[in-house]
């Protein structure tokens, strides 16, 4: 039997991960506040910055999530800003953690994004829906669980933190197979850093 991708089975084993990824975007978050307040800059002439802050100190809490080291910064996009994106690869699922701001996902522009998201329907999707019953056919399963974790920040706390499991493109944006909404899982005030943090 293959591996089981619906939604069920995929929170069953990853389970334990998105508290973890939670805790270090919150304190990236502290953090980011943390340098600006140092800084005496307003977070809002900048938010790519910001941001950055937020992914860059929340790439160190990656590094004990991953088998073996196996995390890394999105290297496939190297006209973008760095760390535009951030990749945990686990046993069977490999997880990119994007800061979307748009209510949808939108269509990746890079091939390697573009492979990522591409992969047959975990078996939910509607047989009636042609977009994907031809996608079924075209598509094979790939070796990981390809896995979108939406999050984004606002005021400095984070207002959607989404789990979304791709199945294509349809129409310029992302075809989405299933998706669970985690962040009433562990919504709680950023707060300030504890001092050298």
């Amino acid at each position: 039997m293959g591996r089981d991708d619906s939604k069920g089975a995929v929170l069953a084993r990853t389970g334990h991960v998105w508290s973890e990824i939670y805790d270090a975007l919150t304190n990236g978050i502290k953090t980011a506040i943390y340098l600006h307040e140092v800084a005496e800059w307003d977070f809002r002439d900048d938010k790519h910055l910001y941001q950055h802050m937020i992914r860059r100190k929340a790439v160190e809490a990656f590094k004990s999530l991953a088998p073996e080291g196996d995390t890394a910064s999105d290297q496939s996009d190297a006209t973008d800003l760095p760390m535009s994106g951030l990749i945990l690869v686990l046993e069977q699922d490999i997880v990119r953690i994007w800061h979307i701001a748009t209510a949808d996902v939108p269509k990746p522009t890079t091939p390697a994004k573009l492979e990522f998201v591409d992969q047959p329907a975990s078996g939910q999707a509607s047989l009636f829906d042609p977009h994907e019953f031809l996608g079924r056919l075209r598509r094979r399963k790939p070796e990981h669980n390809h896995l979108i974790l939406r999050w984004t920040v606002k005021d400095h706390a984070i207002e959607r933190y989404e789990l979304i499991r791709p199945a294509g493109t349809w129409k310029g944006r992302v075809a989405i197979d299933w998706r669970e909404d985690l962040l009433s899982r562990f919504r709680q005030p950023p707060g300030k850093p504890e001092h050298g943090s």
